[in-house]
């Protein structure tokens, strides 16, 4: 952009107007919000699009590592009418493993250049359901091996995962739990989305595979992006479930380290998503689907409204 380029930029942004070379995106500020949470976000993601010059090298992200992580126990499985299902925990998770080894082997296909390699992180598992949970791993068209947790627990697991991927070189990482149930597309489309976004803005991301149930409680100021399949909404809300590439992890490693609170009675306020990777947010744009590419199995409440989670469910029962 030239010196008089410049100048008319800053005579016409004052007005809510900009200057942007042809096929870039333009995000106007949100003037009239207090500051909140979302409102950070939204800075930070019109920050990361605010280019005089779009990013002279794109990159081709050829690597996802996948993290499952899994805790499946007789005296866990109980029924549990309450929850969204109305089936017991072991079940659920079943229906859900199906649901994303189908979605990598349709990434695969669709990107045959996409290496994947998939890790199976189970707590300490009974055995006869870590069996089960290979053999439901076996159809897929990638390398995967399960590992046992150093330490039992929600929080070290999630420390765990973390660090596996801080301590990586140059790849996507997806973090999932046994409890998301997954549209065939989801992987493809999420790697699809980051690739685009970093390379109109040069800028990592966060992507949540489904909207938050934060979304929906209030007034939540957003972006939202048309990509190639579906809407996509910045967020500053997610679980600890989401898609970013190593470097995040490395780059903002002090949010990460308190997860391994989570499930500790005293310190488990320390390792909540608000404590910890929610702030990562602050820094780099997040987004979410619309509509979702997977939902989180638990309540009512956390799945995103008009999402037919039932259709998919039926279609994962064996």
């Amino acid at each position: 952009m030239n010196e008089f380029l410049r100048l008319i930029r800053k005579i016409v942004r004052p007005m809510g107007y900009d200057l942007k070379r042809h096929h870039q995106y333009t995000l106007h500020p949100f003037k009239t919000l207090q500051s909140t949470a979302s409102t950070e976000a939204l800075i930070a993601a019109k920050e990361a699009f605010d280019l005089d010059t779009p990013p002279e090298h794109h990159r081709k992200f050829n690597t996802l590592n996948i993290c499952l992580r899994t805790c499946l126990r007789h005296d866990r499985n109980i029924d549990k009418t309450d929850r969204l299902t109305g089936t017991n925990i072991t079940e659920t998770a079943y229906r859900c493993i199906r649901s994303l080894v189908k979605a990598v082997n349709f990434s695969l296909k669709k990107h045959p250049n996409l290496k994947i390699k998939f890790i199976c992180l189970e707590d300490h598992s009974d055995q006869d359901l870590v069996k089960i949970i290979e053999t439901l791993l076996k159809p897929l068209e990638c390398p995967w091996h399960v590992i046992t947790t150093s330490t039992r627990g929600q929080g070290p697991s999630l420390h765990e995962q973390f660090t596996m991927a801080r301590e990586s070189n140059d790849s996507l990482w997806y973090f999932v739990e046994d409890d998301y149930l997954h549209q065939p597309e989801a992987i493809a489309e999420m790697c699809e989305f980051y690739e685009i976004i970093y390379n109109v803005t040069g800028s990592h991301l966060m992507i949540h595979p489904q909207e938050h149930e934060n979304l929906y409680k209030s007034h939540y100021p957003s972006y939202i992006f048309a990509g190639p399949h579906r809407h996509w909404r910045t967020t500053s809300d997610a679980t600890h479930v989401f898609l970013t590439h190593n470097e995040v992890v490395q780059t903002y490693w002090d949010y990460f380290e308190n997860v391994k609170h989570v499930g500790n009675y005293k310190k488990r306020h320390l390792g909540s998503e608000a404590k910890t990777t929610n702030n990562i947010f602050k820094h780099i744009p997040g987004f979410s689907p619309i509509p979702g590419l997977a939902c989180h199995l638990q309540f009512d409440f956390t799945v995103a409204p008009f999402f037919d989670w039932r259709t998919l469910w039926e279609k994962n029962s064996a």
